[in-house]
């Protein structure tokens, strides 16, 4: 089956007759009536019916239609999209991300700087061993997550193997993260004790994958008695505010989440260095855009002032 076939096959739909079909596309009848015949027996169905009134498309043949459609579709943006002018006016930038939402913040003022006319900006959030992933598959340029002192020297070998390299943005140190109505949103400092009648926050991490890549700084010897397994940044939100749930991490609140009531207040004996930083493919040159969206990560991730 050729794009070609199915170009034919939509254009003698679309007038009815395969006369007019070739005729619009310049091509001869008899080249067009091959063409579908030869689809018909390799997929082995009957696409148009025959009659003295003209052509109708059968039930398989509406159906191949519908998705052949799609392909033409496909195809046509993709042609368009690698020609010279195309190529001159659209911008492409990817990045996977843990659940940080400076990093949402950052791309957002990217999106908004942005004098493109034509565009595809992806962002992905997922954990640790999902950024890797999508930045080492390439289907991201690059990634934003953190290493800690208990995590840097197993994750320094997982950036080998998959040949990646990691670059700093800034260094942090763990916290917790409450909304500002939280009964002890009002202390300047928290312990381990007092965060036990709460619920923690944490995030979904694949059964297969190491404890050190857990997103949230999970502190020695403290486990929580009241658990909460979440999959996105919404049911955090929902859980800080509703059920005075509580998130370990970095040192970093976006505007965003500052907006919507979030505090962040330092753990009694616990300085360990978390490092957040963004990695790419070893070697790789980032593409302008992701080189103004570093600098914009930069920025969010730095001048956030204390809540």
């Amino acid at each position: 089956m050729t794009l070609l076939q199915l170009k034919y096959i939509s254009t003698v739909a679309k007038y009815g007759s395969f006369c007019k079909a070739a005729q619009a596309l310049y091509v001869s009848q008899p080249g067009i009536s091959k063409m579908v015949c030869a689809l018909e027996e390799e997929l082995g169905i009957t696409i148009f019916v025959r009659s003295a009134a003209g052509i109708t498309l059968t039930a398989e043949g509406r159906e191949l239609l519908n998705m052949g459609e799609r392909l033409l579709k496909d195809a046509e943006h993709i042609s368009r999209h690698f020609t010279q002018d195309m190529g001159k006016t659209h911008e492409t930038l990817s990045v996977s991300s843990q659940h940080y939402c400076f990093v949402i913040d950052a791309l957002m003022d990217y999106q908004r700087a942005s004098k493109k006319d034509d565009y595809t900006y992806k962002l992905l959030v997922g954990q640790g061993p999902e950024v890797i992933q999508q930045v080492s598959d390439k289907t991201t340029e690059l990634g934003v997550l953190f290493i800690s002192d208990r995590s840097r020297k197993h994750m320094n070998r997982v950036f080998g193997d998959n040949h990646l390299e990691f670059h700093p943005l800034v260094n942090s140190k763990p916290y917790v993260f409450i909304h500002e109505t939280h009964p002890l949103a009002k202390k300047s400092v928290l312990t381990l004790e007092e965060l036990q009648p709460y619920p923690c926050i944490m995030y979904e991490l694949d059964s297969d994958s190491p404890s050190v890549l857990q997103e949230e700084m999970l502190l020695p010897d403290f486990y929580p008695r009241k658990v909460n397994i979440i999959s996105g940044l919404y049911q955090s939100m929902m859980v800080m505010k509703e059920c005075q749930g509580y998130d370990l991490g970095t040192g970093t609140v976006s505007a965003g989440n500052r907006e919507l009531g979030v505090v962040k207040r330092p753990i009694v004996g616990y300085d360990d260095v978390i490092t957040i930083g963004w990695i790419c493919q070893k070697g790789h040159t980032l593409s302008r855009p992701a080189e103004e969206l570093v600098k914009l990560l930069q920025r969010h991730c730095c001048d956030v002032p204390e809540t």
